[in-house]
């Protein structure tokens, strides 16, 4: 949810900030070219930064509402079998693994991503489609008209739709989803092996969450000191309940002991 509550926060800034900038006859192409992500490496060396913010940048209402549609559905079931430290992680790396496809396209292949810079979550959200249908290919989701689906082939077909199928049209979007899926499925790959890829981006957000957090204060509590009377007389009452556990055990076994004898004499064991 929080990761929608920024998608969301920023869609309508860039909007307001479009908006205002064209009734004031400003450039209002200029958000595009400080957060949106450029093909041209030479650019991107000067916006690094660019390939972090693009992924929540997100002008067209469709583009947003699909993306976080998936986001939400997919995203529930991530964190239900791996955990939402991770959903975050997959979602910025799966980005930036998006990110970087399209900028080695970009470089290689110039003519095919022409026109405005790369901007939208779609490449983090395929990343995390991705790696949950990898995870459980056999879940069923119940999909409206259809009945009951297994998740491999819904992410199966919201791949080729969005990624494959008319690579000609939006061609540095869609490169940009093959590179978010590649995370997601490498990801998965190594998930199962124990290794989790996106581990240092979880020890970074922890950080950051220990900053926000106050720190507790030390307690110390004083204890008074038992006097040589009061010390013998605890010891007499602890050894009288010994011998009466043990008493009872050499007469009815260790398991007629209740709950409590068997805490207290696993403590006074230690």
């Amino acid at each position: 949810m929080k990761l929608i509550v920024i998608n969301v926060i920023l869609f309508i800034a860039g909007n307001l900030y479009i908006g205002i900038s064209k009734l004031s006859g400003y450039d209002s192409t200029l958000v595009y070219e400080l957060f949106g992500l450029s093909p041209a490496l030479s650019f991107f060396l000067t916006h690094f930064w660019s390939i972090f913010t693009y992924m929540f940048l997100q002008i067209d209402v469709f583009h947003i509402l699909f993306n976080m549609l998936w986001l939400y559905w997919m995203g529930q079931l991530f964190v239900e079998f791996i955990g939402s430290k991770q959903l975050i992680s997959t979602y910025l790396l799966g980005g930036i693994s998006g990110g970087i496809l399209f900028l080695i396209c970009g470089s290689v292949f110039p003519f095919s991503i022409a026109g405005m810079p790369l901007i939208g979550a779609s490449a983090a959200v395929m990343a995390i489609v991705v790696a949950i249908a990898f995870l459980i290919p056999n879940y069923t989701v119940q999909v409206f008209l259809l009945g009951e689906v297994k998740l491999k082939y819904i992410a199966l077909t919201s791949f080729v739709l969005t990624s494959i199928i008319d690579l000609y049209n939006n061609t540095g979007g869609k490169i940009a989803h093959i590179g978010g899926a590649l995370y997601g499925y490498l990801f998965i790959v190594q998930y199962r092996k124990g290794t989790d890829l996106g581990s240092f981006v979880n020890s970074i957000i922890t950080w950051f969450e220990k900053l926000g957090k106050p720190r507790s204060k030390m307690n110390v509590v004083y204890k008074k000191r038992l006097s040589d009377e009061e010390y013998n007389m605890n010891k007499l009452a602890v050894e009288k309940r010994i011998n009466e556990i043990l008493d009872k055990i050499s007469r009815s076994g260790y398991d007629s002991l209740n709950k409590d004898e068997k805490e207290f004499l696993f403590k006074q064991g230690k």
